[in-house]
């Protein structure tokens, strides 16, 4: 297990700046998900951390020590990449062992460590076949156990699970939370699935235009997003945004007026916000309910519906002409082309300025559960 460090890191590919002075602190043994969009710098963050790129400025420490200079393979890091990369010509076995043979391992040792990580990820009885002759599962937990071998400080793993179907990328989720519990080393893991971070992060980094917006647990930044550009990309679902105007401003409080002259009165971060001002208001889909109760109320438009089973998406506008998403429950009648009211309750809503920054109150889990409905899946 190792501490990893980034300090103020930078990189540029000619005139190119792609990622601008992050600052992350890693403790070890912690799961850490980088999120984010296409193109947001998370995979090149990851290059950088395994040597596979060079930094522009900053430093980059594993157990304190600077690994900023050093070739990858001097780093005490282990890489599994979205390609699995494996020797067709060579059995489950070789491919494990290859990279301790090319580094002059004995014979027995390379055997000892190649038995145990297959043990770890139930590759035994699949040793002496060839990748051809495995699901794209299996072949994903043989690049895995490739590097389990070199028994790293450091896994890093590069969006692994992206080409495997959508069964196998849950089961996938499942081994490698497993593998991290049984293992306790330090993981990395890059991805643009906001699920996947969700599900498996002790912390997650959102990345954006090569800058970090926000680090915290799955279930702070699902609860108190620093703008609404983490509130918008974290929970699924993405959360629904309205505009609404301010009609009075006192200390801690605000009151709105809603899309259809609704109005409502929120906490709130009151400095530099004036009556007349524009504010976005955040709701995420599973805090609406499908009812009207005697909480904010809005009138919508369905466009719509898509049955599951256990759950219900509608999908409508509201009086503004923006869309809005609810997920009810399973067995909601909620048809397309009707006209219903729907509500939320105060505790659930996100203000955003006009910098996108959020200006409302913190939420906590048990303040949130005494508002009557539960957390999102995920959360």
């Amino acid at each position: 297990m190792a501490d990893l460090q980034l300090k103020q890191v930078v990189k540029r590919f000619g005139e190119v700046q792609t990622i601008h002075g992050v600052d992350l602190e890693i403790t070890h043994g912690e799961f850490v998900v980088f999120v984010g969009p296409s193109g947001c710098g998370k995979s090149t963050l990851l290059r950088l951390i395994a040597g596979l790129e060079e930094i522009s400025e900053g430093d980059i420490r594993i157990d304190g020590e600077s690994v900023a200079h050093l070739p990858a393979a001097q780093r005490g890091v282990a890489m599994v990449f979205q390609s699995y990369a494996l020797y067709p010509h060579m059995t489950v076995r070789e491919n494990m062992g290859f990279g301790l043979r090319m580094a002059k391992f004995d014979k027995v040792e390379i055997d000892r460590r190649v038995e145990e990580a297959a043990a770890i990820l139930k590759l035994g009885p699949l040793l002496e076949r060839r990748p051809k002759a495995l699901s794209g599962g299996q072949r994903q937990r043989v690049a895995i156990g490739r590097t389990i071998v070199r028994n790293p400080k450091v896994f890093l793993f590069d969006e692994p699970l992206s080409n495997l179907d959508a069964e196998l990328r849950v089961q996938m989720r499942v081994e490698i939370a497993k593998l991290h519990a049984s293992l306790g080393n330090t993981m990395v893991y890059v991805t643009h699935d906001q699920v996947e971070a969700m599900t498996m992060a002790d912390k997650i980094v959102v990345l954006r235009d090569g800058r970090i917006e926000q680090v915290g647990s799955p279930l702070e930044l699902y609860l108190n997003p620093v703008n609404d550009f983490v509130a918008g990309f974290i929970g699924s679902p993405r959360m629904n945004f309205f505009d609404t105007r301010v009609r009075d401003v006192a200390e801690g409080r605000l009151t709105l007026e809603l899309p259809g002259g609704e109005h409502a009165e929120l906490e709130a971060d009151t400095a530099g916000v004036a009556p007349g001002d524009v504010l976005r208001l955040g709701i995420r889909p599973e805090h609406i309910r499908e009812d009207d109760g005697d909480e904010i109320g809005l009138a919508i438009e369905v466009e719509v519906v898509e049955h599951l089973g256990g759950s219900t998406f509608v999908y409508g506008r509201h009086a503004g002409g923006e869309p809005l998403t609810l997920q009810v429950g399973g067995l909601s009648d909620i048809r397309p082309g009707s006209g219903r009211r729907v509500s939320f309750a105060h505790g659930f809503c996100h203000l955003f300025d006009a910098t996108g920054r959020s200006i409302g109150p913190r939420k906590r889990p048990e303040a949130l559960k005494a508002a009557g409905q539960g957390l999102a899946a995920g959360a």
